[in-house]
């Protein structure tokens, strides 16, 4: 099987290697890969949820795994890998770059929300997620994606996962501490 973008092996729908990932409070999921690349890519959606704006309002406009090329290329998506979700993908659409420049509270003050997300990118998840929003071409302002190798995406997910927020992402997907683990 091809890999993605991102150098991680692209999954067949029924792979063993794709979890169902609930995001606690919210009502939605994400499929995406099992284990340390889709915990992260959960636990940023639930910051995203609860810090940027609501991922469960209106359609159903969060989008994970998809066997298929990367939009208008021949490359395999990271989608097809599990690595890449899309989150409000109706209101932040592909090739606009001007949907994540509202306000949101940080510390007490308003900041710009693509401003905040990069920044968490950058601290938190240590530059293991990246999103279409910086992208130098054509951005996609919906879109975030693994860009770490998989022994990266361990350390950060082992870390991440002691918090208040990793537990509650496990707590929402049992089994999937041990597959971080394994």
């Amino acid at each position: 099987m091809a890999n993605s973008q991102n150098g991680f092996p692209g999954l067949e729908s029924d792979s063993d290697r794709l979890h169902k990932w609930i995001i606690p409070g919210t009502g939605r999921y994400f499929v995406m890969r099992n284990g340390s690349a889709g915990f992260l890519l959960a636990h940023f959606a639930h910051w995203y949820h609860h810090r940027i704006e609501p991922i469960d309002g209106g359609i159903w406009d969060e989008w994970g795994y998809a066997y298929r090329p990367v939009r208008d290329g021949s490359d395999l998506s990271n989608h097809a890998s599990g690595t890449a979700i899309d989150i409000n993908a109706t209101r932040h659409v592909l090739g606009r770059d001007d949907t994540l420049l509202f306000k949101v509270r940080h510390r007490g003050k308003l900041v710009v929300a693509r401003t905040r997300i990069a920044t968490k990118l950058a601290v938190t998840y240590r530059r293991t997620i990246r999103a279409g929003a910086f992208y130098t071409g054509r951005k996609d302002e919906m879109h975030y994606e693994i860009n770490a190798s998989l022994s990266m995406c361990e350390v950060q997910a082992r870390r991440l996962m002691r918090g208040r927020r990793g537990q509650l992402i496990l707590a929402a997907n049992p089994g999937q501490e041990a597959v971080i683990w394994s």
